[in-house]
């Protein structure tokens, strides 16, 4: 017997929500400051938080790396690094879904351009892409969360390969952080 999709994910409303609260998210930066001090006192908590805040947006003044460095330095380095890499997939998440809500509401008529989309971000190594860009601090991951949300790429494979990717950096960033 075929598996049903649940009735809400077949509603355009429901991904025109998911976009609009993606889309906030992504852009709160320019509207919202953002209390650097309260993070301090929540320990690895606010790492994570630091984290999922970082990734999540698009704007963000400062990489979440940072925070990673210096929670290694003062608590566990393990702990951290599994906060940290936490927080920044979840923070990826929204990228994601940012893509894929806007995917599901526009039904985009240029197919060529999604089909290519499609190629590129379910190659056979396209997971590895994933892993590798998650890994490298680079600026520009919250667009290759866009793209595999608007290639329809499996939210839950995308999600295990960016805490991958993240965990194996976090763990030399915090270990890092503690030889200081």
């Amino acid at each position: 017997m075929a598996k049903r999709k649940p009735k809400i994910l077949e509603n355009k409303l429901f991904y025109a929500i998911l976009f609009l609260v993606s889309a906030l998210l992504l852009f709160s930066p320019l509207y919202f400051k953002f209390d650097f001090e309260t993070l301090k006192s929540l320990g690895i908590l606010g790492v994570a938080i630091f984290n999922f805040v970082s990734s999540s947006t698009l704007f963000f003044p400062a990489p979440g790396i940072v925070a990673t460095g210096i929670g290694g330095a003062l608590y566990n380095p393990v702990l951290v690094a599994l906060a940290s890499s936490v927080g920044s997939t979840l923070g990826e998440s929204v990228g994601f879904l940012f893509g894929h809500s806007t995917r599901k509401i526009t039904h985009p008529r240029d197919h060529t351009f999604m089909a290519s989309l499609y190629r590129i971000v379910h190659h056979k190594h396209g997971s590895l892409l994933i892993v590798l860009f998650a890994f490298v601090p680079n600026p520009f991951f919250d667009a290759i969360g866009i793209v595999a949300g608007l290639a329809l790429y499996p939210l839950r494979r995308f999600l295990m390969l960016v805490f991958i990717g993240r965990l194996a950096r976090d763990l030399i960033v915090a270990y890092v952080g503690s030889t200081f």
